[in-house]
């Protein structure tokens, strides 16, 4: 079981050196969100986290694994698409430091309480597939509350889960959570509470950063094709676009060859 935090500006300028020698093993760092919270906002307002630049690249910088999140507040079609938009573009500079999932946090009762449980799940997935088709690892963060009574029964049975479930020995029963979310607390290197979690996954196994078509990729010592025969050492260390990609490897336009990743 891995241990890890959530962050965003909340938690302000942290030291993410001491963070590490603390135990922590991955993290989710929040970098953008649609509306405010204080009072419903009538106008969809997506904003950048003021500190997702400094958190990415600094949590990275020391091996951290690390993931990233929206906060969901869209009631249409066109805010979800406004909203995974922003976000695949804030978060799409930062791809290689992002070796975990790109969640959507999705508990606003301000929000949701105006959408049904088709509308919610409708939109919620929209978003995710949107998230998915732009390379990254999709993920739904939410509660038990959202999971029994806002949505739709198994609308996300396919979906890597990162579950808040706070005050309890083990989490609800209802889904097997990659990231269990289980209180708040202090860690050095943090000056002020920061959410804890825990990871049910393997840093080996379960991390997989997926590729974009249209991407770059550049070639490395040891890749090898599809059916098994090096890449020419001639080819280390040049640049080729994306055209597709599978599970297990992707397809260099200017080779027109699959290499395994």
């Amino acid at each position: 079981m891995l241990r890890g935090v959530d962050v965003s500006t909340l938690q302000g300028t942290i030291a993410w050196s001491r963070v590490k020698r603390a135990g922590v093993d991955f993290v989710m760092i929040k970098a953008t969100q649609g509306r405010g919270e204080g009072a419903a906002t009538r106008h969809l307002n997506v904003f950048t986290d003021s500190q997702f630049v400094k958190n990415i690249t600094g949590a990275s910088a020391t091996g951290l694994a690390c993931g990233v999140y929206h906060y969901f507040t869209a009631t249409t079609t066109e805010e979800v698409d406004r909203e995974a938009d922003y976000f695949i573009a804030a978060i799409r500079p930062y791809r290689d430091k992002i070796t975990l999932w790109a969640a959507v946090d999705v508990e606003s009762e301000v929000y949701l309480n105006k959408l049904s449980k088709y509308q919610l799940k409708s939109l919620v997935q929209r978003f995710l597939r949107k998230v998915s088709a732009a390379g990254f690892l999709p993920m739904l963060y939410t509660n038990p509350n959202c999971l029994v009574y806002r949505f739709e029964p198994g609308a996300f049975a396919d979906t890597p889960i990162w579950l808040a479930h706070w005050g309890v020995s083990k989490p609800y029963e209802g889904v097997n959570p990659e990231i269990w979310q289980f209180g708040v607390g202090r860690i050095d290197g943090i000056k002020t509470d920061v959410d804890h979690n825990y990871g049910y996954f393997s840093l080996d196994d379960k991390i997989s950063r997926k590729y974009a078509v249209g991407d770059t990729y550049i070639v490395k010592a040891g890749d090898v094709y599809s059916n098994g025969r090096a890449v020419p050492a001639r080819l280390v260390g040049n640049e080729y676009t994306i055209s597709q990609v599978r599970d297990d490897r992707i397809l260099l336009r200017e080779l027109v060859s699959w290499v395994k990743v």
